[in-house]
């Protein structure tokens, strides 16, 4: 007999999505279950909203962050198995049915994720395989997305830690712990949300920042053996894009030399640092680059204020 689930769900300014992830979650073929919703302090109206549906809502007064959003919703659910997914993720009709049976032998189990944005499907690892998770298999964490595991577990781990890559983190300690985490091609999720570029620039620096911290303290990096490491589609998009600045390039060198230097080297700086990064988000594909784009952010910039130095103490 499968046993009842508290599905956590924590949500912050996503009111939009709110009348689809309802709607999906009641038409679960499962006997028993219960939705908890932990709103993040949103300044929209999730909070109203909320309340016109049959769930339990936790209306947070100070935005914590997602993973204390989650061990706040795991706190207070009734049932001992917790099945955790995202506020803007629709989950398949057998989700719970095609995964809770695996809790039986294995401490977490996490099933497929489907990215709906170009840049989340090529920087998050997948398998197709069911999987033993390890520090040396193709992927070496579990998503919050699609991620099951009982409350007892989660209450002798400390549940999830404040960074960025909670769930990269909490993977990571349990493995190091020596508690068994699997992976199952099934219970798909498809995760919907989608972000500018500016929106994902500052995701991914945040990532990179959360990365270079765990790596340090776990003395792992996350594994995608079986992807490519260039996109060859990538490098003639990025070759074609080269082409058209370079033509913006000669325009500000014009600029530089007839009207003012200051509106060169503003300009000379940022198009170099957005040719960096759309080169790192297009051609590379293995999410450790999140912590290379972190370092070497730093270095580069140094790099071309020094350039640009060198251009105006010649003239």
């Amino acid at each position: 007999m499968l046993e009842p689930v508290s599905i956590v769900i924590p949500i912050k300014n996503r009111a939009y999505y709110l009348p689809n992830l309802f709607k999906n979650l009641s038409n679960l073929d499962y006997p028993q279950y219960e939705i908890i919703i932990v709103d993040d302090c949103s300044t929209d109206n999730t909070k109203d909203l909320l309340k016109q549906y049959p769930i339990r809502s936790i209306s947070l007064k100070k935005s914590v962050g997602s993973a204390k959003a989650r061990n706040i919703g795991i706190k207070e659910a009734r049932n001992e198995i917790i099945a955790l997914t995202d506020s803007d993720c629709f989950v398949s009709r057998n989700w719970l049915t095609d995964l809770v049976p695996h809790l039986n032998i294995n401490d977490v189990v996490a099933g497929k994720v489907i990215f709906r944005d170009d840049i989340e499907n090529k920087l998050n690892p997948s398998i197709n395989n069911k999987t033993i998770i390890s520090e040396d298999s193709p992927v070496n964490f579990l998503n919050t997305s699609n991620m099951l595991f009982k409350k007892s577990l989660w209450s002798h781990t400390s549940g999830f830690l404040n960074y960025r890559l909670e769930d990269v983190e909490f993977s990571w300690r349990l493995l190091k712990g020596g508690y068994r985490l699997f992976y199952v091609p099934k219970g798909l999720v498809i995760h919907h949300g989608t972000r500018n570029p500016f929106q994902n620039f500052k995701k991914y620096l945040q990532y990179g920042k959360s990365y270079s911290k765990l790596s340090y303290i776990h003395k792992m990096h996350i594994s995608n053996k079986s992807e490519a490491i260039f996109d060859n589609r990538a490098i003639w998009e990025y070759f074609n894009l080269v082409m058209i600045l370079i033509g913006l390039y000669i325009a500000l060198f014009i600029c530089y030399l007839t009207v003012l230097n200051i509106i060169f080297s503003f300009s000379f700086l940022t198009i170099s640092v957005f040719l960096f990064t759309y080169l790192i988000f297009r051609m590379m594909k293995r999410i450790d680059i999140l912590y290379r784009l972190y370092k070497l952010s730093f270095f580069f910039t140094l790099v071309v204020y020094m350039l640009i130095y060198t251009l105006k103490s010649q003239h």
